[in-house]
């Protein structure tokens, strides 16, 4: 729900460039934008290993997949990259993506509703997520993953595809379908076993960050009231 651990959990340069929005106790959402440099990336802390040297424009493009595209005075990575995915698109998926804003192409555009599913509005990641209970596990949860795409107008939608299967051991790359997203979600998942453990351990409980982790606040607000609702009930009775 934050755009905070880009850096440890992916090595990105992109950093923690996101704007969180609290739209009610139920819906927040996040944009973290792709294709501009990340300012902790500039920030002049000792030792850091994202400091020197920035990356160009060029260098940026390249980093988002976009090569043999050399860039002319005056033209920026963001803009290029979302042009560039606007032509391929349309005509690999037949769908006219002109109106669609550089947002919409290259940003990472989730949004929650409490308290199980997240949407990707975006086209470059365009998921689907649903956290379910797994039994009476309170440690572990079934996580679902669904990739979308648009499909052209008045076309019907294809058939749901059987849904692969993925144990808790497994590596995500062993759903070909998933392509460049995979290892992504290999190192989201690697840290959730020691965080849990952390967790455990720790009797004051986590300070959370006051604007990269309001969403995380917000979800956790939201959940007291309802448990505060559920004990005045049980009381009640």
């Amino acid at each position: 729900m934050e755009a905070y651990h880009n850096f440890e959990t992916h090595d990105s340069p992109h950093g923690a460039n996101a704007q969180y929005d609290v739209f009610s106790d139920y819906v927040s959402r996040f944009i973290h934008n792709v294709g501009n440099y990340s300012p902790e990336a500039l920030a002049d802390y000792p030792g850091d290993k994202w400091r020197a040297p920035p990356m160009t424009e060029q260098e940026q493009l390249e980093g988002l997949a976009i090569v043999g595209r050399t860039l002319k005075e005056g033209e920026t990575a963001r803009k290029i990259a979302a042009q560039t995915l606007r032509e391929t698109l349309s005509e690999a998926l037949g769908v006219d993506l002109s109106d669609y804003s550089d947002s919409l192409m290259l940003d990472s555009i989730e949004y929650h509703l409490f308290p199980n599913m997240f949407f990707f509005p975006g086209i470059m990641i365009p998921m689907v997520y649903r956290f379910r209970p797994n039994g009476g596990d309170i440690d572990s949860s079934i996580f679902d993953v669904m990739v979308m795409e648009p499909i052209p107008e008045g076309e019907p939608p294809p058939e749901p595809p059987e849904p692969i299967e993925l144990g808790i051991e497994q590596s995500y790359t062993e759903a070909e379908e998933l392509g460049w997203l995979a290892p992504v979600y290999d190192e989201d998942t690697s840290n959730l076993h020691m965080q849990t453990l952390g967790f455990k351990t720790s009797f004051k409980g986590a300070t959370l960050g006051n604007y990269q982790e309001v969403r995380i606040r917000r979800v956790h607000l939201t959940l007291d009231s309802f448990l505060a609702e559920h004990k005045r009930s049980n009381n009640k009775k």
